[in-house]
């Protein structure tokens, strides 16, 4: 048995007034680099993404691999269709040479957000080109971000499909693993499965998808309690992403079984479920000084572990720049000292510290250079407490064994507050880049995090308090806010007003 292996992700925020050309795939910050044929056996199979699950469940069945091309950009606005379509041709021509060697089967790690000028459900266009290639009954399984807005056109062109269990992620090699098993268990003799789609009539904020509260807590549990019956293999939840203005946004789910009544009225079941909690999509959350007054009342009360305060607006991982001031401006205001904010993406104050070197003093301003409308640099003087090279391997539950490289970086200091910068954006859930800078994050009296969920996968269990907050920046909050003029669904009706 011989199964190829590919991947090709993006997360797209049609809000974010940027784009994702095709070099943003080749080196992303915390994920690895653009990798192609024997790369992936190198890189791909010992990172922390669903294909490598993938591998690695096909070599614990002795099923051989074919490794074709895997490659991720960070969220951001549309892809390029000219990156698309360079990715998506290497990828289709590679699948040729696969079947022409034998390949059984296709593993796929996609988002299933990812949008394109030309194609607002890049996902369904692209299965649509590689099944002209291998027609049906060629079996093609996909591993999707829990995030994804699955449209019928994927589902339609899957064989069988799963997605991650988590927000924050961090089963992304679970669900790898466990749809490999499954082509596996299909190419095996198992019949295919019926598959039942229903869309969600609402839009849910991504601040309130948090798989370790309600309601996504419980609409997940009823998920396991229906995959117990023995004729529903899968529940796959998809929580939507909303920020992407397309008429598929929005969560939906998948149920997959043998029996096809049964997969039917267990998405009816489920489908209940979804229209009864939309009224628990209703965080409501602090501005900026509001944040962090609180903060620094809670960070002198008794208890261990720092307060962490979400920029949830400027969250890389949803389109963010990684470059907004309005915490850091807050932070400043407030005096809150010991405060460590991890990281603004500025290239030139990297190059200006590295310049300058440890101790030095440098009267620079930082951020701001992407969205100046989002709020002003912050000024200087600023002291060099710390210079690093940038490059480190993840150790947090997300980025876990991932090769990081972000480029030089610095830690810089005013007015008692301290932040890392770096030349490129990553969302702030990876420990490893303080730990880099020799900063103990477990003895930081308020760390500012630049990230709206996947934080907590490091830090939830470390800190005292997490205080979800927003500043300017292009992850909206508050979807009220936002001119849909594509999406069908609208956000919950409860959903309240920013204070």
């Amino acid at each position: 048995m011989k199964i190829a292996v590919a991947g090709f992700q993006h997360e797209t925020n049609s809000f974010a007034g940027t784009v994702a050309a095709r070099r943003d795939f080749d080196r992303p910050g915390g994920w690895p680099p653009f990798s192609v044929g024997a790369e992936m056996y190198d890189i791909i199979a010992k990172a922390g993404t669903p294909a490598s699950g993938a591998m690695m469940a096909a070599a614990a069945q002795s099923v051989e691999v074919d490794a074709l091309l895997w490659c991720l950009a960070l969220p951001s606005g549309p892809v390029e269709d000219a990156a698309f379509n360079d990715i998506a041709d290497e990828l289709c021509t590679r699948l040729e040479q696969a079947l022409a060697n034998g390949a059984d089967g296709l593993y796929l790690d996609l988002h299933g957000a990812m949008v394109t000028p030309s194609f607002e459900d890049a996902e369904g266009e692209l299965l649509a080109r590689l099944r002209r290639i291998a027609p049906a009954p060629f079996p093609i399984a996909v591993s999707f971000d829990l995030h994804g807005n699955i449209s019928e056109a994927m589902v339609h062109h899957c064989t069988l499909l799963d997605c991650y269990r988590t927000y924050p992620h961090t089963d992304l090699k679970d669900t790898g693993a466990r749809v490999m098993s499954r082509l596996i268990d299909h190419l095996r003799g198992k019949a295919a499965p019926h598959l039942a789609y229903r869309a969600v009539p609402y839009l849910a904020s991504i601040n309130d998808q948090c798989t370790f509260v309600e309601p996504a807590r419980g609409l997940l549990a009823f998920g396991s309690e229906l995959e117990r019956h023995p004729q529903i293999d899968c529940v796959s939840q998809f929580f939507g992403f909303p920020l992407a203005d397309i008429a598929d946004a929005g969560p939906s789910f998948i149920v997959q079984g043998s029996d096809r009544d049964a997969v039917e009225q267990a998405a009816d079941a489920m489908l209940a479920k979804w229209v009864d909690a939309e009224p628990l999509f209703a965080t409501q959350l602090l501005v900026a000084d509001d944040a962090v007054a609180q903060a620094m009342r809670l960070a002198t009360a008794p208890g261990n572990g720092p307060v962490v305060i979400a920029d949830t607006q400027d969250n890389p991982g949803g389109g963010g720049t990684g470059d907004t001031t309005g915490m850091l401006h807050a932070l400043l205001a407030r005096q809150a000292k010991g405060a460590v904010l991890v990281h603004i993406a500025d290239a030139d104050a990297c190059s200006a510290a590295h310049d300058a070197g440890e101790g030095e003093i440098i009267d620079i301003s930082i951020g701001a250079s992407q969205t100046p409308h989002h709020g002003a640099p912050v000024s200087g003087p600023w002291k060099i407490l710390r210079l690093g090279s940038g490059s480190f391997t993840g150790v947090g539950p997300m980025y876990r064994g991932n090769p990081i490289e972000l480029g030089p970086v610095a830690l810089l200091e005013r007015d008692g507050i301290r932040v890392i910068v770096a030349p490129r954006k990553m969302q702030a859930s990876e420990p490893g880049l303080l730990l880099h800078l020799g900063i103990d994050p477990q003895a930081v009296p308020i760390l500012v995090v630049k990230s709206s969920v996947h934080f907590r996968g490091a830090y939830q269990d470390m800190a005292r308090a997490i205080i979800p907050a927003i500043a300017p920046g292009l992850v909206e909050a508050d979807l009220s806010r936002l001119a849909y003029t594509r999406a069908l669904r609208k956000p919950a009706r409860t959903r309240p007003s920013q204070p």
